[in-house]
């Protein structure tokens, strides 16, 4: 059955350390609200942490990053990226945000990963109609179609060491919601557009608000339900983009969580 992802919003509230955790519905075209144009250049400011302050001053701040020199060097690799989120999600200013409030997963095959995850802060979610939101507060490009979920229940790391199964991840989840991401930058659109994959991956994948839409109970829900659920985005009644949960990545919304909980950098 296909799902209208606009216009049918409700509140989901962050239930576990792992939080919400979003995925996008589909590969196909999203909604652009800006271009970006090319810019030469890229900088060098430090390892994980001083590379994660800059982009948290800049989200707690809003003094966007315009010159070359101050956009942080990029990662050297995916293990120093997740250091960089990790930092990020660490940060002292961090609280200033709302807090650590779940995570983004994107990038699906980029950098020969299944996907990659980064930090969303609490302050970062806003319940439709979402009135309050302002764009020009997070630099948002583009928005989204994405499955959110929401634990019940812990998925801690196993006694045994053997790897959550899917079962037992969609066991933990109460609940699965439908969202909108509005993708944001910390930097100008030309210097973003500038940087290597993981320079940009580093900026928390691009992450901004998170319009929080309806919240459905797992009860009346199953994996492959999930997997094969068809979506639409719509703007004013116009539809701009659709796919399927097939496209999250590793197949399906409860299989890219079960990646996210078994991830050797992750949190489960």
């Amino acid at each position: 059955q296909a799902v209208s992802l606009l216009g049918m919003l409700a509140r989901v509230a962050r239930r576990s350390p792992l939080g919400s955790c979003m995925f996008r519905a589909a590969k196909a075209p999203q909604q652009q609200l800006r271009g970006a144009a090319p810019m030469a250049g890229s900088l060098a400011v430090g390892g994980p942490s001083e590379r994660a302050d800059v982009f948290v001053k800049a989200m707690t701040t809003r003094q966007w990053i315009q010159e070359t020199e101050r956009y942080p060097e990029a990662p050297k690799d995916v293990a120093e990226l997740y250091e960089t989120h990790l930092a990020m999600q660490q940060h002292e200013l961090a609280a200033q945000l709302g807090g650590h409030g779940g995570y983004k997963l994107g990038a699906a095959g980029a950098l020969g990963e299944t996907c990659l995850y980064a930090p969303l802060f609490s302050s970062f979610f806003a319940d439709a109609p979402a009135r309050e939101l302002s764009s020009a507060s997070y630099q948002v490009h583009q928005v989204e179609p994405e499955f959110g979920m929401v634990l019940g229940s812990d998925l801690p790391a196993r006694a045994d060491g053997a790897p959550h199964s899917v079962e037992d991840v969609w066991s933990a989840v109460e609940r699965v919601v439908l969202c909108i991401e509005c993708c944001g930058r910390r930097a100008s659109a030309e210097l973003t557009a500038a940087q290597t994959p993981l320079g940009k991956f580093a900026d928390s994948l691009m992450a901004g608000a998170v319009v929080r839409g309806p919240s459905l109970p797992t009860s009346g829900l199953d994996v492959a339900g999930l997997a094969g659920c068809a979506t639409r985005l719509a703007v004013n009644g116009t539809q701009v983009s659709e796919g399927s949960g097939a496209a999250v990545p590793d197949g399906g919304p409860v299989q890219a969580l079960t990646w996210l909980s078994n991830h050797p950098h992750g949190p489960g």
